[in-house]
């Protein structure tokens, strides 16, 4: 990063089966969750057409198997604001954002009312035991998980698209728990 150079990046992905190349500009490392990441740009691969992904990759940096530098030199881009992309609404892993809506009771409610969820969030006290959070979203895996997290205390409300898709995760775990005696 400090030399502003394209690196070559042999990297294991989750799923994958084997290591994949990539070619990147590194813009900056960050932990969160208890691992470490890296935000970068693709770059143009040599003897390859440049094909621009539509989110710049975020990298785990326990998967990385090997990492060149070129010699290739890029500009940072001008407008970067790491702040603005990560911090501006909930999740790490940057996809179509999404407003959604939930509903906490109980110590859930009193948990969530202390943090911050995204720079746009509103929360509305229901009750002395429930509040609505509304706040901008860009992880459907990672609310999902989230949610799932406060066991009962937490009823995702909006968008309807992802609470049927909440409805099929709490479905299938059921059914893991629906064989334990």
């Amino acid at each position: 990063m400090e030399k502003q150079k394209v690196c070559k990046l042999t990297y294991q992905g989750l799923d994958a089966p084997k290591p994949k190349i990539f070619h990147i500009k590194p813009l900056k490392l960050f932990s969160y969750h208890d691992a470490i990441y890296l935000h970068a740009q693709k770059a143009k691969e040599p003897g390859k057409a440049y094909r621009s992904p539509k989110f710049d990759p975020l990298l785990a940096v326990h998967r990385m198997r090997a990492a060149e530098l070129t010699d290739i030199a890029f500009e940072p881009p001008a407008n970067f604001d790491f702040e603005k992309v990560f911090n501006s609404n909930f999740g790490v892993m940057k996809d179509d954002v999404f407003t959604a809506e939930v509903e906490f009771t109980g110590w859930s409610a009193r948990f969530v009312a202390e943090r911050t969820w995204g720079a746009d969030q509103k929360i509305k006290s229901k009750d002395d035991n429930r509040i609505i959070l509304t706040f901008t979203a860009s992880s459907e895996s990672e609310l999902i998980s989230c949610l799932l997290s406060f066991g009962d205390e937490a009823r995702l409300i909006k968008p309807k698209w992802l609470v049927k898709e909440m409805k099929l995760k709490i479905f299938n775990l059921a059914k893991c728990y629906s064989m334990v005696e």
